[in-house]
């Protein structure tokens, strides 16, 4: 029974969700058949485009790409609103076998001797696509004509060319997928620039830099000798997420620097296509004269650093069930032995680490500073009561305390979220207390097979892409912290136990069904289902339109 539910779970899995967009796209249009909030200027605009008249609206600030897909598909579906939506229910469609197919790409890379198919991750990654389509503010706006549904599908698709790239050469051919994926990608949102050209060219630079250096990690424990190594030999220093801490962080990005350095011609080559890709979108922003198409007053580019703390409880409360294991890596040190193996066994809560008192300090001490200087308040924010993040704004200003009282809460949500990258290891010792003792060292249980390792790299290189993203927006948006999720969602290490790892490619129940994520499948379907109801349900009306229905969105 395990089996065929392996061999039916993504035909299945995508049913599922064809059924839920579908019907949830029937529902608003029921209720809702007129354009709403920013369906204002995107129906209309489309319905030019399908006109054939490319008369720019001087409201919109994203790029076109969204209406040229209507324009393709208008002698197929028509352009009125109903249908018109339907394209984003498409494309949520579509992201889940596209998610799918990078978790595999991801999984073969971490373990190439391994068989893509027959092995217990396959029911496993189709059950994380499933959860990346139910993440509710992706599986909200496709059922209205928004540009982030599509926006997020084609950068999923412009990762996966990425992937497919080899570490250390580009061929004539995939350097040309990855210059029309990332072209294409930017065509939806100018934001896209750090996901299709920052994003993969730090990763396909240190993925080169690696392939051509020495194979063996560096024995000295001296920066400088290390950093003296880096230059002569190219190598560099990127521990799993796992056994890293901030000192690990910092030189990190200084042996790459130093590698990078040393290889300029590497470097150059691999770089080259993600580089042309960052001169033409410049290239758009001298020519325009802005980043945004439109209402260029109100979207001027700023410095807006709380965004990097706004984030984390953005993630955590989505991600809920998957951060119960570094939410208790806190407290379970202090806590009886018999109740440190339990929650080791069942959550592997020996693999992440407590945080630093240098990462705490440097961390608070960055948010504080932030918080009290650079909070930015939005004049949309304040003036649009529709919108979910217009009431939590509300109460930060009835009690601005708030925002220093968070600081914590972001500290603690961060670190969670960070070690939820943090590769289980195989619990071969016979207490938790042995496995918190030999942890970093050689003699600690090992890595999971297959599983993903994530590494320092990653994480620098997720954080930098996603710094760059958020806090040159003043607004404070949930859609605009949909990419970000989604790339990190993809490399959440798979939870394994004792049971998993006997028979990691048996079809038991016990070995392809991951606790934590039928928990967030049931958690995301029931913030979907709430969100849904208040969307078509609770209405209200302002003073000065009356008789037109407000609603609740994110």
């Amino acid at each position: 029974m395990a089996s065929l539910l392996e061999v039916w779970s993504l035909p299945g899995a995508l049913i599922f969700i064809v059924c839920l967009t579908v019907n949830w796209t029937e529902y608003v249009s029921s209720r809702v058949p007129k354009p709403y909030l920013d369906e204002f200027f995107h129906v209309p605009q489309a319905q030019k485009y399908c006109e054939g008249d490319y008369s720019w609206d001087p409201k919109i600030t994203t790029p076109p790409g969204l209406y040229l897909v209507s324009k393709l598909f208008n002698p197929l579906l028509g352009c009125e609103t109903r249908f018109l939506r339907m394209q984003n229910t498409v494309a949520l469609c579509a992201i889940l076998p596209m998610s799918y197919l990078i978790l595999r790409i991801l999984r073969a890379c971490n373990n190439p001797s391994k068989p893509s198919t027959k092995d217990s991750t396959l029911f496993t990654d189709v059950h994380s696509a499933v959860n990346i389509a139910l993440f509710p503010p992706l599986f909200f706006f496709s059922g209205l004509y928004y540009t982030d549904v599509m926006s997020t599908l084609v950068v999923l698709f412009a990762y996966t060319t990425h992937l497919a790239s080899p570490p250390s050469s580009l061929s004539p051919l995939l350097a040309v997928s990855v210059l029309i994926s990332g072209i294409l990608a930017l065509f939806f949102r100018q934001t896209n620039i750090f996901w299709v050209a920052v994003f993969p060219a730090g990763l396909a630079v240190v993925n080169a830099l690696k392939a051509d250096g020495p194979s063996t990690a560096s024995k000295s424990k001296d920066v400088t000798e290390i950093l003296r190594d880096s230059w002569a030999t190219g190598r560099i220093i990127d521990p799993p997420v796992q056994d890293a801490n901030v000192q690990d962080f910092i030189i990190f990005v200084a042996s790459v620097v130093v590698a990078a350095l040393s290889k300029p011609l590497l470097v150059i080559k691999i770089a080259m296509p993600y580089a042309i890709i960052l001169a033409l979108f410049a290239g758009f922003v001298v020519w325009n004269g802005s980043v945004v198409l439109g209402d260029k007053s109100a979207h001027t580019a700023t410095i807006n650093m709380p965004q990097m703390l706004y984030i984390w409880p953005y993630f955590a409360f989505f991600s809920i069930p998957l951060l119960v294991g570094p939410f208790l890596g806190l407290v379970v040190p202090v806590l009886p032995k018999q109740i440190q193996t339990t929650c080791d066994k069942a959550m592997n809560t020996s693999t992440y680490r407590l945080p630093s008192l240098l990462a705490s300090s440097m961390f608070v001490t960055w948010a504080l500073l932030a918080v009290h200087f650079n909070t930015i308040i939005h004049p949309y924010t304040l003036a649009d009561n529709r919108h979910y993040v217009f009431y939590v704004f509300k109460i930060l200003r009835l009690y601005p305390a708030l925002r220093y009282i968070a600081v914590p809460v972001y500290f603690i949500c961060a670190w969670s979220i960070i070690n939820a990258l943090a590769t289980p290891r195989r619990a071969t010792h016979s207490s938790s207390e042995s496995m918190l003792k030999d942890k970093g060292k050689a003699g600690s249980p090992p890595i999971s097979a297959d599983n993903q390792s994530c590494p320092v790299s990653f994480v620098v290189i997720w954080l930098a892409a996603t710094t760059l993203s958020v806090v040159t927006a003043p607004l404070v948006e949930p859609r605009y912290f949909i990419i970000p999720w989604v790339i990190w969602r993809l490399h959440v290490a798979r939870h394994t136990t004792p049971n998993t790892e006997a028979s990691p490619s048996s079809s038991t129940w016990k070995s392809i069904v991951d606790v934590r994520m039928v928990l967030e499948t049931i958690w995301l379907l029931a913030i979907n289902l709430a969100v849904s109801y208040v969307f078509l349900n609770w209405t209200f009306t302002w003073p000065n339109e009356p008789g037109n229905l407000q609603r609740f969105i994110w």
